[in-house]
């Protein structure tokens, strides 16, 4: 991530220049030169992201007794590395807890750009947990990745980069969400600074419009059953991720844009 600036250098040479006899057959010469100094700066490309809002939870059971036994969850976002490291972001952390086959949980968060280039975020990666565990779990369960749209949440495509429509696919897979064609790449604006739900403090007009991407990851833990007493193969399988855990990945990535 570089960007080009427009270098000045300003050379003089030295020059001999005849200024009068000195003596009979000789000559005095003097001589002169001028130091250039250049400066200059690269710039930087750095996102951050931020919680947009607390997570959200929907399902069948959802507090349909008490809030005992009730998922659990929240989403928290890191600051800066420091010291600062170019182009290297910020960490948000997801946790989810007591996660109930028919549920869905879903978060948010917006990402900006602090750094003094302008960029994009060009795609979303996907990494799931491969340990043995953590995929019998998060092959019970899907996973999606949105962008609020003009306020409308629209799917991301995955694994193509030609436009079309995303779809939920199993969280035990990798996927990489792009938005590029018509979908189109998510412009940011440098130069801001953020509040703590990422939304910017210093913008003013149509710069707040380019100030911040936000998108949303949305869970579904799947219930295959239907009928939970049942003694059937799909009940085993359910039954057999219970108390288990799963630690996949969200990355977003992005390039300047000079």
């Amino acid at each position: 991530m570089f960007h080009r600036l427009p270098l000045f250098a300003s050379l003089l040479g030295a020059g001999a220049l005849t200024l009068g006899l000195t003596g009979p057959g000789s000559f005095a010469s003097f001589t002169s030169t001028v130091a250039g100094t250049n400066s200059i700066a690269s710039g930087s490309f750095q996102l951050e992201a931020f919680p947009s809002g607390p997570p959200s939870v929907s399902g069948p059971l959802i507090w349909a007794a008490n809030s005992t036994g009730q998922p659990v969850h929240s989403l928290t976002a890191s600051s800066e590395p420091t010291p600062a490291v170019t182009g290297e972001g910020n960490t948000l952390s997801y946790s989810l807890a007591n996660a109930n086959p028919g549920d869905t949980y879903t978060y948010q968060f917006n990402v900006g750009d602090t750094g003094t280039l302008q960029g994009q975020v060009d795609t979303i990666s996907y990494q799931t947990d491969p340990s043995v565990s953590a995929q019998a779990l998060e092959n019970q369960m899907t996973v999606q990745v949105q962008e609020d749209l003009n306020g409308t949440w629209t799917d991301i495509h995955n694994n193509s980069n030609d436009g079309s429509a995303g779809v939920a696919e199993t969280a035990a897979g990798n996927w990489t969400y792009y938005l590029d064609y018509g979908f189109g790449p998510a412009f940011l604006q440098p130069g801001f600074t953020f509040d703590a739900n990422g939304n910017p403090t210093n913008c003013t007009g149509n710069a707040c419009t380019e100030s911040t991407a936000t998108f949303r990851v949305v869970f579904t833990f799947l219930n295959p059953t239907t009928n939970p007493n049942s003694q059937n193969g799909n009940t085993v399988s359910q039954n057999a991720v219970e108390g288990l855990s799963a630690a996949p990945t969200i990355t977003i990535n992005g390039t300047n844009t000079p």
